[in-house]
């Protein structure tokens, strides 16, 4: 096979000028490094704010799952326990267990039939018997409202605080008591 060795003076075949310049634009080595570099920033800020409003949904279901329970065991204990604003505090804690408890604030407002609200905004308000103090109020044919507000919630997204005026959510339930 002889080989042709073009001098600068010498016209270059037109096939062979077309495959140099191809050959020059086709280097693909490292276009997949260069996508990938580009798309996988964006990829992950999606995927970290949708765990960060994951968390945000999860701790108010929680939330809001506890006051239902606090509610629900409030209507079916009149007469039962000596500290309503107990029962319900740990109904909270007991259904949202990844709520820290520091932050949580409770109103328990019980109003029995014919007469006035009384509100206690304490995890605690016990009495020695269930005809005296709070538990007094707890009767049947009443309501029991229960309302808890969480105040550590997080939503900062890579710095951001997405709420710079804090974050707090708040979930209330009213039940006529059994």
């Amino acid at each position: 096979m002889k080989r042709r060795f073009f001098s600068p003076n010498t016209a270059v075949p037109k096939r062979s000028l077309t495959r140099t310049i191809s050959k020059l634009f086709s280097f693909t080595d490292g276009q997949a490094l260069v996508e990938t570099a580009l798309v996988v920033p964006i990829i992950l800020t999606a995927i970290t704010g949708i765990l960060i409003f994951g968390i945000f949904t999860m701790q108010y279901m929680g939330l809001t799952e506890g006051v239902s329970n606090a509610g629900r065991h409030l209507a079916v204990s009149a007469g039962q326990t000596l500290d309503p604003c107990a029962l319900a505090a740990s109904s909270v804690q007991a259904a949202a267990p990844l709520l820290a408890p520091a932050h949580l604030s409770y109103s328990i407002t019980m109003t029995p039939p014919g007469g006035s609200a009384q509100t206690y905004s304490q995890a605690s308000c016990s009495s020695t018997a269930t005809n005296t103090g709070a538990p007094s109020y707890l009767v049947s044919g009443g309501t029991v409202s229960v309302t808890a507000s969480y105040s550590s919630c997080s939503l900062a997204f890579y710095g951001t605080n997405l709420m710079p005026n804090g974050c707090s959510i708040t979930s209330e339930i009213t039940e006529e008591v059994q």
